[in-house]
């Protein structure tokens, strides 16, 4: 026995190392997964769900999961006002709870809540911890799942689940972190900020000059979410005078903020010459994708010129540059 949990030890420590690591290599919308598939070497199961939100009641706004299917999170949430453990959790932040320990498995075997949500999905114990993270404002609930009602989750196992919740959770915030100051992401410049967000827009990683914009140009937001709501995949709008562009991750969205360019005085059609024509295309190319003559183009393009201030292709392109 000794022998094992020296192993373990050593075991533990590489998962940690390797989460930290490989935050920069991993996609950050499959960060998770990937943490949660590294995770399985440590503490055995057959399932996992990881769900956040900024509410204390756990409503989940991004979750991911292994052994599960998509239908699961809806269930968990639908079952919550019957499940003890909730409650356990909720009152125990960062101590993981044996669902054993919160009801005798008699009880827990005979109720709604194992009939309608565990049952169907083979589960049969479970070691569910919750975890708050300050500087974000979500709330996690990260809950581990056996098929086998005779493997049960030992105390050992939820002592080490304990250590490496916060290494989870802080491992996947040092990720999306590396992923927007490193512009995996996306690249910004001095001028521009930007935060990974969930489809509720609740923050999960931001840049300091974010907030900053938030503060100045919303004084009177509140709260640890983004005072407007998420926009569509790769556009920009403008908002309280600042122009706001989302970037798809996934079931994450990448939010920069940037005070609005002479660019953006740009209708959409005047935005796709200049893209076009900032790739290298010329008056003739341009045309076909638009199917207009080569001189509607040019006609476009000087007033382009005439409407941001510029006189040549090559001040465009330095335009366009400073403001990716």
């Amino acid at each position: 026995m000794t022998t094992h949990i020296t192993q373990t030890a050593k075991s533990t420590e590489a998962f940690i190392s390797t989460l930290y690591r490989e935050a920069a290599r991993i996609p950050p919308d499959e960060y998770r997964v990937w943490a949660l598939e590294q995770l399985s070497r440590i503490i055995d199961f057959d399932a996992a769900f990881w769900g956040s939100g900024n509410s204390a009641d756990i409503h989940f706004h991004y979750v991911c999961h292994i052994g599960l299917d998509e239908h699961y999170a809806h269930q968990l949430q639908k079952t919550l006002p019957i499940n003890p453990i909730k409650d356990a959790v909720i009152n125990n932040l960062g101590k993981p709870v044996n669902m054993q320990d919160v009801i005798a498995d008699n009880d827990f075997y005979q109720s709604p809540l194992y009939q309608q949500l565990f049952q169907p999905y083979g589960i049969e114990r479970i070691l569910a911890a919750g975890h708050f993270d300050q500087d974000n404002g979500l709330y996690s609930l990260l809950s581990l799942y056996r098929f086998d009602r005779a493997q049960i989750f030992t105390e050992y196992e939820r002592q080490l689940q304990e250590r490496l919740v916060f290494h989870l959770v802080n491992a996947a915030s040092h990720a999306f972190f590396l992923h927007l100051h490193a512009g995996n992401v996306l690249h910004t410049k001095e001028h521009a900020a930007s935060a990974i967000c969930d489809l509720n827009g609740c923050f999960h990683e931001v840049q300091p000059r974010f907030v900053t914009l938030l503060n100045e140009y919303f004084p009177n937001r509140s709260g640890v979410t983004l005072p407007f709501a998420i926009g569509k995949d790769n556009s920009t709008v403008q908002i309280n005078n600042l122009a706001v562009s989302f970037k798809a991750q996934g079931e994450l969205m990448t939010v920069t903020l940037r005070i609005p360019g002479p660019l953006d005085l740009l209708s959409q059609r005047e935005a796709q010459i200049v893209k076009w024509v900032c790739k290298g295309l010329t008056f003739k190319e341009v045309a076909r994708q638009l199917d207009v003559a080569p001189s509607t183009v040019s006609n476009h393009l000087y007033r382009i010129y005439d409407k941001i201030g510029i006189n040549s292709r090559s001040e465009l392109a330095q335009l366009v540059d400073s403001q990716r």
